[in-house]
């Protein structure tokens, strides 16, 4: 018996494996898809090139608040080295914590130091952009604000900046909280402009600026709080006769400090995706989902030959044997399950192999938990083969089939991912692309627990498989 199945799976292996157009759809398409994706969204691999300098013109026209504080000092003197206001004096607020000053700031190790290559924009700077003939004059008065602000922008447009920052002159009298003179925070606006053609330097300095105003509105919102709760309990006058005996800006500089909490530049590695390059995570999360979506036609192809083989009247032939339909059933079964197995397994080999190229040194960008990678392989076979028994048992001839079933695929990868968005969870979830890619996009990285989608794989496949032996042998009933 066991003989004869394998005999029968044998045949089918043969026939699917040594068929090129087979071959072309189950391992070149996706390997071509994944590759071709990988590259022009992630570049040629090899190293990753950090973005740093990133050229900023910081227009700081602040003036302070009546108590001498200068919001505007915090952002230069979190971008620029040794930063003084101009008329020389630094009036930012002063954090007692670590070592001084230099903690307000972050010192010579502020990360924003090396990722931005700030300059306080004035007029000296923007005549010698004229003079070279970079930016034409602006048409503002030369002693106005808006002199300077169009200068810097015509700047950014001809590329010398990829950003420009402008601070308004009263942007500390708005944002700030001072007792009494001025109890309620106003809104208060910083522009940032940036070049068209660097969209994430752009970004990258916008998220930087709001990093540090969203640090200056929470110390003042800090103080605001600390002296309403004051005033409940000790009531107005004592809070007044406080405020007016202690230095507001120190006693609440920590909360102001970009180096405690405000803006961090680094590189967290997540697994073994650390030293991997963009084009070859591409490749993992386009490939897993590649894989599962053309092993949908292999099952597919492996089960509809049935019906070939029935109007061929091969299939009679095999069954006036001593060939019992469970043996024929059995040994397709397991042909088909083969089959995808292995193209499931060349697609992770290859799509290896060409990381191993992009990457420049030998790598398996499926991780390293194999026992873990060949339990997923199994579930991912079992749910994608009980999907092909099943449309073998609800379609009629290799006709529909050749309609229904590329449909179908093309449904299940849209609700699994594979055409590169994704839907929302409770429709993808539906999908075994969506299960399988996952897992498989897990166990790259080595985290995450792929147990939830083994048992979802293996579910899937069982109730397919048996719904789909029901209806295939009711179909085969009078052969």
């Amino acid at each position: 018996m066991l003989s004869k199945i394998w005999a029968i799976a044998y045949k089918d292996l043969y026939i699917t494996f040594t068929d090129r157009s087979l071959i072309i759809i189950m391992i070149l398409i996706p390997l071509a898809i994944s590759t071709i994706v990988g590259l022009a969204f992630g570049g040629l691999g090899g190293e990753e090139s950090p973005i740093e300098n990133i050229p900023v013109a910081l227009i700081n026209l602040d003036e302070g608040t009546s108590i001498g504080v200068n919001y505007g000092m915090i952002f230069g003197a979190a971008l620029i080295p040794d930063y003084v206001s101009t008329d020389g004096t630094s009036s930012a607020p002063v954090c007692d914590a670590g070592d001084g000053e230099s903690s307000l700031f972050g010192g010579a190790d502020n990360p924003l130091y090396t990722l931005t290559d700030t300059v306080a924009f004035n007029a000296a700077i923007a005549a010698q952009l004229i003079d070279d003939g970079v930016i034409e004059a602006p048409s503002a008065d030369p002693n106005t604000p808006e002199y300077l602000e169009q200068a810097a922008r015509a700047a950014v447009e001809a590329g010398q900046y990829a950003a420009m920052v402008y601070i308004p002159s009263d942007y500390s009298a708005r944002i700030a909280y001072i007792p009494v003179l001025h109890p309620q925070i106003e809104p208060a606006q910083i522009t940032v402009y940036a070049n068209a053609g660097l969209p994430v330097e752009g970004s990258i300095v916008r998220a930087v600026v709001e990093g540090i105003n969203n640090q200056v509105a929470t110390g003042n919102i800090t103080m605001a709080a600390t002296f309403a709760e004051l005033q409940e309990q000790f009531g107005f006058a004592a809070v007044g006769q406080l405020a007016s005996s202690i230095d507001i800006a120190s006693a609440f500089a920590c909360a102001f400090t970009p180096s405690l909490n405000t803006v961090e530049v680094a590189t967290r590695a997540v697994g073994l995706a650390e030293t991997r390059s963009t084009s070859v995570q591409i490749l993992v999360a386009v490939g897993a989902s590649q894989a599962m979506f053309f092993a949908l036609f292999t099952a597919q192809f492996g089960v509809l030959s049935m019906y070939d083989e029935r109007r061929a009247w091969t299939l009679q032939r095999i069954l006036m044997s001593p060939t019992p339909r469970h043996i024929l059933l059995a040994g397709k079964l397991i042909g088909v399950y083969l089959s995808v197995l292995f193209q499931l397994v060349l697609l992770m080999v290859s799509l290896s192999l060409v990381a191993s190229f992009l990457q420049r040194e030998l790598i398996f960008i499926w991780g390293t938990d194999v026992l873990r990678i060949v339990v997923v392989l199994l579930a991912a076979t079992a749910a994608v083969s009980g999907f092909g028994m099943l449309l073998s048992g609800i379609v009629r001839t290799p006709e529909q089939a050749q309609t229904v079933a590329p449909l179908l695929n093309t449904i299940l990868a849209v609700l699994g991912g594979a055409f590169g968005f994704r839907l929302p969870d409770i429709l993808s979830q539906l999908s075994m692309v969506y299960w399988g890619s996952e897992a498989f996009d897990l166990l790259s990285v080595g985290t995450g627990d792929v147990s939830l989608h083994v048992i979802v794989l293996l579910v899937q496949g069982i109730i397919m498989f048996a719904l789909g032996i029901v209806l295939f042998s009711r179909r085969f009933e009078m052969v």
